[in-house]
């Protein structure tokens, strides 16, 4: 079968495709044919060696997907043959091939008619904003959240979830052209990063506060937000494309007990019960299915295209996401 894999660290010219033999499951472990899956930046953090865990090389590439069960190990339960399943991220890469194995406990049964490509987007980015989301404890309809990267995936779909939950979010972007794709996108607020960014901050939210901010930069980019966020409220940092530090200057930090917590899926998946995966999963699947939760698409290629496919990945300026068809055909432009 075709798998797209790497040879070193911190060399993407070291990724190529191969022909490797069809992997066989173990005893609770599932055999996948892969129909969709994503090139995000985690993954080519891995291929750059900047990511938290390195797999022995050489090795296979792509994190997430959806496919269809085709073999079952002696003891699997949890999946049968012919499942369509999303595929989980887990430290054993493989989705950017024709076929992967993975741990049983990693997949979940698809029970509805959802689009395949929609679907392969959500395993990591349509939780982790789900997750992000439950920082915030209780919140009522009309609360304030904050978020920089606004204009990611994970900021996308806190936008939706936060929009059906009549939260209002107020989106930190770099670029002016972001702006007006995150209102049409149900953005209450989207500020552009800059020297006044917080005195425009203090303008929108007037007397209100912060019940979260949402944190994909790491370095200052919380520090506009810390001054207004209300008393034991909490900063997550999910993702830190900065390479900076997270910074909250004590001034707010310690008088109004901030708390500031790190986020990675990876440890989610780690500890959570396989019931509470399922439920976070089914909840997601169906607002895919309604809706609710989208990702723009901009292009999908065959395995054989992988080099035109991680360049466009990776070009700045992107207006959605890239994916891989192992098992389908593509539609690259």
């Amino acid at each position: 079968m075709k798998s797209v894999r790497f040879t070193a660290y911190g060399s993407p010219e070291s990724v190529f495709l191969a022909d490797v033999d069809v992997p066989r499951p173990g005893p609770r472990e599932v055999r996948i044919r892969v129909e969709s899956a994503p090139l995000n930046p985690s993954d080519f953090m891995l291929i750059d060696g900047i990511y938290a865990y390195r797999p022995p090389l050489p090795s296979a590439t792509g994190a997430e997907g959806v496919g269809t069960v085709v073999e079952t190990g002696d003891d699997v339960t949890l999946t049968a043959v012919g499942d369509r399943v999303l595929i989980l991220p887990s430290q054993r890469q493989g989705t950017w091939q024709e076929e992967h194995v993975v741990d049983e406990r990693l997949t979940v049964p698809i029970k509805r008619q959802v689009d395949t490509d929609q679907l392969a987007t959500v395993g990591i980015n349509g939780a982790t904003a789900h997750l992000l989301l439950r920082y915030g404890g209780q919140m009522a309809p009309g609360t304030w959240i904050a978020q920089t990267a606004a204009n990611s995936n994970v900021g996308l779909f806190v936008i939706a979830l936060a929009r059906k939950a009549g939260l209002r979010t107020l989106n930190i972007v770099r670029r002016s052209e972001a702006v007006q794709p995150l209102l049409d996108a149900g953005a209450d607020i989207v500020l552009v990063s800059g020297d006044n960014l917080q005195g425009e901050v203090a303008e929108v939210l007037a007397d209100q506060r912060l019940a979260l901010a949402l944190d994909g930069v790491g370095g200052l980019a919380t520090q506009p937000l810390a001054p207004f966020m209300a008393r034991e409220a909490s900063i997550v940092n999910y993702a830190a494309p900065s390479r900076e530090a997270v910074a909250v200057h004590p001034m707010y930090l310690n008088f109004k007990n901030l708390h500031v917590h790190g986020f990675w899926m990876h440890n989610w998946l780690d500890y959570a019960p396989r019931e509470e995966i399922v439920q976070v999963y089914d909840h997601i699947i169906d607002l895919v299915a309604d809706g609710v939760l989208s990702t723009p698409i901009e292009a999908r290629y065959d395995l054989t295209d992988y080099i035109r496919a991680m360049t466009h990945a990776r070009a700045v300026g992107r207006h959605g996401k890239i994916l891989f068809r192992p098992a389908g055909t593509s539609n690259a432009r």
